[in-house]
């Protein structure tokens, strides 16, 4: 991607009588960085920290903006800034509220903090720091938490993003100015620890990306405590690097793919719960026979990678089935296919293709991946199902009119269409081929420069060659209590949300009401607020929750080789006993599928399940989906066909909520702070 982590502020322009003059943006220089992650069985939380500095002895920055990427779909759970003795502690608030805050503070001379999740990708954020005094430094900590992506058998995928590495000085293209000068020589520091659960053992630690020095049997925080298998410790062995690429730790662990149900409860909200289900599921099924079509990303910055393409399509086409059709789109500014319609997959048309593949360049201009997935859905045989498989190195600007494109074409298909993207290369941008997966049902991976790239392609294609499946569903068991009986919670029976009495008073025979004089002498009109309340979402319906949010709220297609995590949150009105049980349902041509998973109940209060479930959740409204977009009133029309003006309002109010009271970063909330 082409942004960079890292301090900027803009200097007061050195002509300020010219309209138009170029003022680059100025790096603060950086003089410590390091990442602290702690792998926790098969999630992350991670601690990132960096140092920079004022560079000025007599002026004080106004304003500076820091810049930073993180894999998608983690959580930024913690935001903190020390500028000098000043030490900024964030707290989420919706991001209107947030900026208020903080314009207000920086007003009055305040030093504060303001961290965003960037509009256009969910996993580029900014961080803006107000009044920093001449030479101080300025200390940034932000922690997140996060899932782990299931690697070949027994293994799990931890990756740091590219570019995280600051840039300082000037901006990219312009040169160092003068009086900046390059602090950090060394790079990032990269430490993680490694803790599986008990009865589990380590099996290998590598980085197929950079060299790392490994210790097995205990962590950097506790290095005199007794060896045990199911803990280790991995450094970059050189100390540290500038991350050209993206940093990958691959962790082989025993069980580590065994299904598990862990329920938590909150630290801090009464009788609230939260419930983690997660798997990689072991089934067979007869693959099916579907349409297979290899969108192939030949735009410019793929010159690169072009090798690792061709390879990619060559092992494709080799590994497919008799009986499937096929075809190749490519695409750069514009697209084109191999042939008008998909074919059947011969001997005649694996030479016809693996000779095209031969001829791929790098030459077709920009990145409209948007045009190439739409031909092929619009070209697809609609007796068939439709996979797509994605091959791309970049990132696209408009990723959310993709992803609703997607998420309609989808659900008109009912589930008839899937999409499996492949990032290829050390640019890729996760938030674009993670979220097409969510989108398409399909499941995404990503292959570097000098990563064997066989194995994985040959997963997706048996991904691509899985029956369709749409109707799994969670179900919750309780024990039995004093009169034998044992309860069920399913998550399907909240999506019908009874409204509230004053929405349900709009479709009901009105009651008399009280009569408003035309002529109120203690009313004055004139000093009343043409804004209104300060609650921006005052005028909307009230929509009740459901007791039991589930996230994702549409459980997407399990696969045999990639991990799926399902989340409950569990509000106080659940039933009050521990649950002993998750059991997993859905149907097939072939017969009912069923998995009963038991509940571990974790002894103390915390609230890392809870703030993963939340992320998801708010991932789902912010990505169009979520138990909104299906929730009924009491007449059971949909509320989204209720209050069509309004529905994308509700959907930022039920996301605002679910932040602010998780604490989680999103599209509509931020962190703000200010000086304690």
């Amino acid at each position: 991607m082409s942004s960079f982590c890292g301090c900027w502020y803009i200097r007061p322009p050195p002509h300020p009588t010219k309209y138009y003059q170029y003022v680059p943006k100025q790096y603060l220089p950086l003089l410590e960085s390091e990442v602290h992650s702690t792998i926790l069985s098969t999630t992350s939380r991670t601690v990132l920290k960096q140092i920079f500095k004022n560079p000025s002895t007599t002026e004080t920055i106004k304003e500076c903006t820091y810049a930073f990427p993180l894999y998608d779909g983690v959580s930024v759970v913690s935001f903190t800034c020390r500028v000098g003795k000043k030490v900024l502690r964030g707290l989420v608030k919706e991001k209107a509220k947030a900026q208020e805050i903080y314009d207000k503070a920086v007003a009055k001379g305040e030093t504060a903090g303001l961290l965003q999740q960037a509009p256009e990708a969910s996993d580029m954020f900014s961080t803006k720091l107000g009044n920093i005094p001449a030479g101080e430094s300025v200390i940034v900590e932000i922690t997140y938490i996060g899932e782990l992506k299931h690697h070949e058998t027994e293994g799990i995928r931890f990756t740091i993003p590219t570019k995280i590495a600051p840039r300082y000085g000037s901006g990219p293209d312009y040169g160092t100015p003068a009086g900046i000068t390059a602090q950090n020589q060394d790079g990032i520091k990269i430490i993680v620890d490694i803790n599986m659960q008990e009865g589990s053992f380590i099996k290998g630690v590598q980085s197929p990306s950079h060299p790392i020095a490994v210790s097995m049997g205990t962590v950097s925080t506790a290095t005199a405590a007794d060896p045990t298998m199911s803990k280790a410790s991995a450094t970059l062995s050189l100390g540290s690097a500038a991350l050209e690429k993206d940093f990958v730790l691959i962790v082989q662990s025993k069980d580590i793919g065994i299904p598990k149900a862990i329920l938590e409860t909150h630290p801090t909200i009464p009788n609230h719960r939260a419930l983690m289900a997660t798997l990689v599921p072991k089934f067979s099924l007869p693959p099916s026979r579907p349409e297979i079509v290899f969108v192939a990303d030949r735009s410019g910055s793929m010159h690169g990678n072009i090798p690792m393409l061709t390879s990619a399509m060559n092992v494709f086409l080799k590994s497919m089935p008799a009986g499937v059709k096929f075809n190749i789109c490519s695409f750069g500014s514009t697209y084109s296919f191999l042939w008008e319609r998909s074919q059947s997959y011969t001997k005649d048309t694996l030479q016809q293709a693996t000779k095209h593949v031969q001829t791929f360049g790098a030459n077709m201009g920009g990145t409209q991946t948007f045009s190439a997935i739409q031909a092929a859905i619009k070209r697809r045989w609609s007796d068939l199902p439709l996979e797509i498989i994605l091959l791309t190195d970049g990132d696209i600007q408009d990723q959310a009119r993709l992803f609703d494109y997607v998420n309609k074409q989808v659900d008109e298909s009912k589930g008839k269409i899937r999409i499996f993207p492949l990032g290829i290369g050390n640019g890729v941008s996760h938030a674009l081929i993670e979220g097409l997966a969510r989108a398409g049902n399909g499941f995404s991976q990503a292959v570097q420069n000098g990563e064997r790239l066989d194995n994985c392609v040959v997963r997706m294609l048996r991904g691509a060659l899985t029956p369709h499946i749409t109707d799994y569903t969670l179900e919750v068991k309780y024990g039995k209590d004093d009169d034998d009986f044992e309860a069920i919670d399913k998550v399907t029976e909240g999506l019908k949300v009874l409204l509230s009495d004053s929405e349900k008073s709009k479709f009901l025979p009105s009651k008399a009401k009280s009569i408003i004089s035309l002529f109120d002498k203690t009313v004055d009109p004139e000093k009343e607020s043409v804004k209104g309340s300060k609650d921006s979402s005052h005028y909307l319906p009230k929509v009740p929750t459901p007791k039991l949010l589930q996230a994702p709220h549409k459980i997407p297609s399990l696969f045999a080789f990639s991990r799926t995590s399902v989340y409950l949150l569990m509000s106080p009105e659940t039933i009050q006993r521990n649950p002993t049980a998750v059991v997993l349902r859905a149907t097939s041509e072939h017969g009912p599928l069923e998995l009963e998973i038991p509940i571990e109940v974790l002894a103390s209060p915390a609230e890392t399940i809870h703030q993963l479930a939340a992320k998801k959740a708010v991932q789902d409204l912010e990505e169009g989906r979520g138990w909104i977009f299906d929730a009924k009133n009491h007449n059971g029309k949909l509320v989204k066909d209720v209050y069509p003006s309004s529905f994308d309002d509700l959907v930022q109010r039920e996301a605002v909520r679910l932040g602010e009271k998780f604490q989680i970063v999103g599209k509509w909330c931020s962190f703000v702070a200010v000086a304690a």
